[in-house]
Formats: C-alpha cells, sequence, structure tokens
C-alpha cells in the first residue's frame, strides 16, 4: 500500500512527461505531486520547502541546461531524499539491498515507463516494523488464551548522515 503522505517532485522541461510521469505516479496511489518545469524553479522549490521531499523524479539535462549536475545537486542536498534521474531516450531499475535504502539514487537512460517507476516506489516506499503490541486477553479470545501480538508497520523515512 503506497504512502500517501509521500511528497514527490517532477522535475522535466516537457509538460507532456511531466504529466505522463504524474499520471503514472497518480495510479500507483501517490498525489502529492509537484510539477516543475526548470532547474530554477527546482532549486527554489527545494531550498524554500519547510518539509523534505521524498522523492524526485527529473530529467538530468535540466540541470544540464543550467550549467549543473543535478545528481550531484541531489546528492547535496539535504530536502531530497530519494532520487530517480533519467536521461531523454526499455529500462531497468536496478535492484537495491535493503540496507542501502536511506537515500536512493537511480539515474535511467529515458523517462521510466510505469513498470521501471512501479519498480523503484517498491524500492524507497517499503514498510519497516517498528513495533508490536500486545492484545488485551479479552480481545485474544478469553481469559485463558495466550496473548497474540498484533503487528503495527508504518513507512518511516530518514535521511542518512
Amino acid at each position: 500500500m503506497p504512502n500517501k503522505s509521500m511528497r514527490i517532485l517532477i522535475a522535466d522541461e516537457h509538460p507532456g512527461q511531466r504529466l505522463q510521469l504524474e499520471r503514472m505516479l497518480n495510479g500507483l496511489g501517490y498525489y502529492r505531486i509537484a510539477p516543475v518545469e526548470s532547474f530554477e524553479d527546482l532549486q527554489r522549490l527545494v531550498q524554500s520547502a519547510l518539509h523534505p521531499f521524498q522523492l524526485l523524479v527529473g530529467n538530468i539535462e535540466l540541470g544540464s541546461h543550467a550549467g549543473v549536475d543535478l545528481a550531484r545537486f541531489c546528492r547535496v542536498s539535504p530536502q531530497i531524499q530519494h532520487v530517480l534521474l533519467y536521461h531523454s531516450q526499455h529500462l531497468k531499475v536496478p535492484s537495491v539491498a535493503q540496507s542501502e535504502r536511506q537515500a536512493v539514487s537511480v539515474s535511467l537512460p529515458k523517462v521510466p515507463d510505469s513498470e521501471a517507476l512501479e519498480s523503484f516506489m517498491a524500492i524507497i516506499d517499503t514498510p519497516q516494523l517498528l513495533g508490536q503490541v500486545a492484545l488485551p486477553s479479552a480481545l485474544a479470545g478469553g481469559a485463558g488464551s495466550s496473548w497474540r501480538r498484533m503487528s503495527f508497520s508504518h513507512t518511516a523515512f530518514s535521511r542518512s548522515s
């Protein structure tokens, strides 16, 4: 189940590609999306953000047009946690080990299709088990029953230092 509170940026100078990406993300259950069309807009939005963005999906050439290495900009920005960059050119999202998912950054050869985007979202939006709470015996099936445990999971986002 997608984390509906995930904040996502789409950065591409082509309106059709921004719209296509937004629709694909909507189809996956993500709706807190801010599209930008230039590096200047992206930089302004990221620098003025009160809360970090969990994901930036962007055309790597957007930074090149402004003389900026977009991948490096994302790596050093504490306001961007995960990054999915692509070039304007069927692709596959590489697998990422669970232990390396604190701040995932992937660069693709072209705009992601729905399969690639879904694969990437599955990598960064994986629920993490935070704890278990014991049910009272009345809810667990009677006084003589052993305590059952109820699992509460929550997707936690934290940027590694």
